[in-house]
């Protein structure tokens, strides 16, 4: 009797830990051989014309009436493959070098919550890290099986943002992948 439930607990906690939430985060970072102000106005200041250098995203534009003191809009609204994606932004703040958002429309149907923090770090006069970190939360057994296929993903397009943005910013122009597309 003891036995049977061991077991039954045991397999309650299994179903629990199956069904229940799961977070997925990611970081990609690499140095861009500019200083971090130049870095900056891509990537912060021009945060909502992201289209003009990341072949992830076909289209891109600011919207939404504001609701931080250093913004003048609320959301960044993206086109890709996929269809539309809404991305709001939660901090803002060019003393850090720091965007953090939240998407409010377009995440994987899988997704609880999904956002980003991009952010910089000076690493001398001419040399800036920039980090691309996502967050997925997800849950249910599908969302577990699928985890480590959309971390990869996920990943995957977090580094070749950070690589598209890296050549747009060293060279002037959109990398080749976004001349493709």
């Amino acid at each position: 009797m003891i036995l049977i439930t061991i077991v039954v607990i045991i397999g309650v906690i299994s179903l629990l830990y199956i069904l229940g939430t799961n977070e997925i985060k990611t970081r990609s970072e690499l140095i861009i051989n500019k200083d971090i102000q130049t870095v900056w106005e891509v990537m912060g200041n021009q945060f909502p014309d992201v289209h003009r250098w990341s072949s992830n995203f076909t289209a891109s534009k600011s919207g939404g009436a504001p609701k931080l003191a250093n913004l003048d809009y609320l959301y960044r609204e993206t086109i890709t493959e996929r269809g539309v994606t809404v991305q709001e932004v939660d901090v803002f703040n060019p003393d850090n070098y720091s965007v953090k958002y939240h998407i409010t429309k377009g995440a994987p149907a899988i997704a609880k919550m999904a956002s980003g923090h991009w952010y910089l770090e000076r690493i001398t006069d001419e040399k800036t890290n920039v980090v691309i970190e996502f967050f997925l939360e997800t849950e249910g057994i599908k969302a577990r099986m699928l985890s480590p296929l959309i971390k990869k993903k996920i990943g995957a397009n977090g580094a070749e943002i950070a690589k598209e943005l890296k050549y747009y910013i060293e060279n002037g122009k959109a990398h080749p992948n976004k001349a493709n597309k």
